[in-house]
């Protein structure tokens, strides 16, 4: 599978939504009401995707966004 639309393929699989640790970041993430988070891994690759590892908030990530957030100097 060719994506020739990544913002439409993004936009069809994802939904914005604040982030748990950062609620004033909002990001495109896929979640259980998106259709690549019904996807396995098998599925994926039988499209020939990888895991949706983009389409998540990273814990790590939240954890920076906090921090600098909080501490901007």
């Amino acid at each position: 599978m060719t994506i020739t639309d990544p913002a439409a393929f993004i936009r069809d699989n994802t939904r914005l939504q604040t982030v748990p640790h950062a609620p004033e970041i909002s990001l495109w993430l896929a979640d259980e009401i998106t259709p690549i988070w019904r996807l396995t891994e098998e599925e994926l690759g039988e499209m020939g995707l990888p895991p949706p590892f983009w389409a998540f908030a990273w814990a790590g990530g939240q954890a920076l966004s906090r921090y600098i957030l909080d501490h901007p100097h």
